[in-house]
């Protein structure tokens, strides 16, 4: 016991980087607190301080996936997160110093992100599947470098890759909302960083270059997401390429067919549609056709002026 806490403290004496981290996610937490007043925080709040939506982060704002990490918005996850990340990075940090595990934090966030956005239409926040990059890349050490034991490492790992399956578990049955998918690709990546440093090195190497290169290239392509597919409709769809839009639109639909983005949008396409093929008929003084689709429209959005006042017009 007494091992346990000196190490600690020599942990946290040469902390820097660590502490970093921790002020800056505190920060973002309380900017977070000060800014919303309502009850629920928005999206727009979120995206404010680091952690944009599927759609913007696939609609060019791809720092997204890096700055998210550092962002919470419940008091919970947020010490939990902090608790953890500062027995596990400031260990780290003892061990490989300040720019190295700036290097290593910035690529794991990236990659966590980058796979829980292209599988599960959310890039997800919080520093889950950073410090479950940090306990993957300490089990992988521990076989090569006396200065990471874990006594009990196969326990340990066996308990965090559990974890996984129950967290999912209670996201379907009890509306949490934990990144699975980030803490299983953290944990592999931290795994194959450490294997860079051992006789697997080149293999290490390959695989953790393909898992890079996938999150890069993931952002940009994901045809297999729906939020991806409703982000490039809205591209085609404000450049009022509405054919093409709508195929999106309909193909993110198909992938998830819950997706409000493609319902909404598809809405407003049949809208501008019907709209278009009513003011046609208007000016060829087809009243009564014309009529019938001012009336559409209405079924459509009884709120819509431009039809409303339309149709008073119709003599």
């Amino acid at each position: 016991m007494i091992e346990v806490v000196t190490t600690l403290k020599k942990n946290l004496k040469s902390a820097k980087f660590t502490y970093i981290i921790l002020i800056y996610s505190t920060c973002v937490y309380l900017g977070i607190m000060l800014t919303e007043k309502s009850k629920y925080v928005t999206d727009v709040t979120l995206s404010k301080f680091g952690a944009p939506t599927a759609i913007e982060i696939f609609a060019g704002q791809y720092w997204g996936t890096i700055t998210n990490s550092f962002v919470h918005f419940q008091f919970t996850h947020l010490l939990v997160n902090l608790i953890i990340t500062l027995l596990i990075a400031s260990y780290v940090e003892r061990r490989i110093r300040f720019w190295k595990l700036f290097v290593f934090g910035l690529m794991a966030s990236l990659v966590s992100s980058a796979y829980q956005l292209s599988f599960s239409n959310d890039a997800g926040i919080g520093l889950s599947g950073v410090n479950y990059a940090l306990f993957g890349f300490i089990f992988g050490k521990t076989f090569i470098d006396q200065r990471f034991r874990i006594v009990t490492k196969n326990l340990a790992l066996i308990v965090m890759i559990l974890f996984i399956p129950f967290c999912e578990f209670m996201n379907r049955i009890s509306n949490w909302n934990i990144a699975t998918i980030a803490l299983f690709s953290g944990l592999i990546f931290g795994i194959l960083f450490a294997g860079l440093f051992s006789k697997f090195k080149f293999t290490s190497a390959i695989l953790l270059l393909l898992m890079v290169l996938f999150s890069l290239i993931s952002v940009l392509y994901s045809p297999w997401s729906s939020q991806w597919n409703c982000s490039k409709a809205m591209t085609l769809h404000s450049e009022m390429n509405l054919g093409e839009a709508k195929k999106y639109y309909e193909k993110s639909l198909r992938i998830n067919p819950e997706s409000s983005c493609a319902k909404d949008n598809l809405i407003l396409i049949k809208i501008d549609e019907l709209s278009e093929k009513a003011l046609k008929l208007h000016h060829q003084k087809k009243y009564v056709e014309a009529g019938k689709i001012y009336e559409e429209i209405l079924k459509i959005d009884p709120t819509n002026g431009w039809a409303k006042e339309n149709k008073s017009r119709l003599p």
